[in-house]
């Protein structure tokens, strides 16, 4: 355990309020975040709610923010629901060794509003539930499937296989579309890829579109891959131990300000994106683009590779994305 998560975890014991006593009273939530506010979702998504809820609450309930710098983002799971923190701001794929079930909502129709009439969003909340969490907000980045890109150092070869031989910055998300493509992945987090694409240890990076300008990364790769791909989810959860301690009415305080959030904060991402794509030619990064039909071919077994990933990468949880599965497929969201 690291000095600082020591200290996060002693302030944890030392704070917490009796059962109850947070009904009323003032209450300042420790919130962990995966990325700091150099990724634009961070501030779109974890730092309004938290603006939002304090101005619904007037100024009872009140944040405070650490980040990567504190826990690793793909570590931020477990002392979440331990109750080191209260909140976590985050995405599925970060989480997947612990649970499937989430990794789903990347191959689901971008929509929060879908998600929760058809009952995915219910699903999803019984599962973190499972792990001592309750499910606060599920976002969608955006209203489309063209929320990521990669980066290159060089443009793309022609043919079938444009990234043989290559070594991309990416988790498992992204290995539907990488794999077919001819490139291997190595998995780096959003602070280690600068160097990395600087020093050659990897020829491109998969990454949403937004933070490429902010993390500099067209200083380093003056490439990017097009036509964009891909839909991301985010989620916040909040430890269930802490959610029970809220009045009745301070739960649906906190649930009513992130299904609000939920419904606008698309419109925001996509509009942020289209900004970004304008600044990055600005700066001189130029669109190298896939055979259309190559292009065709990935993007068919993207969706279907994010899946299989959904259900058998974790073969403890793998049951309950099977049921996922069937019942997107039987309301006509997957095939």
């Amino acid at each position: 355990m690291s000095k600082k998560l020591g200290i996060c975890l002693a302030a944890a014991f030392v704070g917490a309020a009796p059962g109850g006593a947070l009904a009323e009273e003032t209450v300042t939530l420790k919130f962990l975040t995966s990325w700091d506010k150099r990724f634009e979702g961070t501030r779109f998504i974890a730092h309004k709610y938290a603006e939002m809820v304090t101005r619904a609450s007037n100024g009872r309930i009140k944040f405070t923010f650490s980040g990567p710098e504190v826990v690793k983002p793909r570590q931020q799971f477990e002392p979440t629901s331990r109750g080191v923190f209260d909140l976590n701001y985050s995405t599925p794929v970060y989480y997947l060794g612990t649970t499937g079930v989430p990794m789903a909502f990347y191959a689901l129709p971008p929509s929060s509003k879908r998600w929760r009439e058809r009952g995915y969003w219910d699903y999803a909340d019984k599962e973190m539930a499972r792990f001592n969490l309750k499910l606060i907000g599920l976002f969608s980045a955006g209203r489309g499937s063209d929320f990521y890109q990669i980066l290159l150092k060089k443009p793309l070869a022609k043919g079938d296989m444009p990234f043989k031989g290559m070594k991309i910055r990416g988790n498992i998300f992204y290995k539907p579309l990488v794999a077919p493509l001819g490139g291997s992945l190595v998995n780096l987090n959003g602070g280690e890829i600068y160097s990395s694409l600087q020093k050659g240890v990897v020829e491109g990076a998969a990454w949403p579109v937004l933070g490429s300008v902010n993390f500099k990364w067209y200083e380093v790769a003056k490439y990017a891959l097009r036509p964009r791909f891909g839909l991301s989810p985010f989620t916040i959860t909040m430890n269930l131990d802490r959610f029970k301690k809220f009045s009745k009415a301070n739960q649906a305080l906190l649930l009513k300000t992130a299904s609000a959030l939920e419904n606008s904060v698309p419109d925001v991402f996509d509009a942020a994106i289209k900004k970004e794509i304008a600044t990055l030619k600005k700066l001189g990064v130029k669109e190298t683009h896939l055979d259309p039909a190559v292009f065709e071919r990935v993007n068919q077994g993207f969706l279907k590779g994010v899946w299989n990933i959904t259900v058998n990468f974790n073969k403890k949880t793998k049951a309950r994305a099977q049921a996922l599965y069937e019942m997107a497929k039987k309301n006509g969201d997957a095939e």
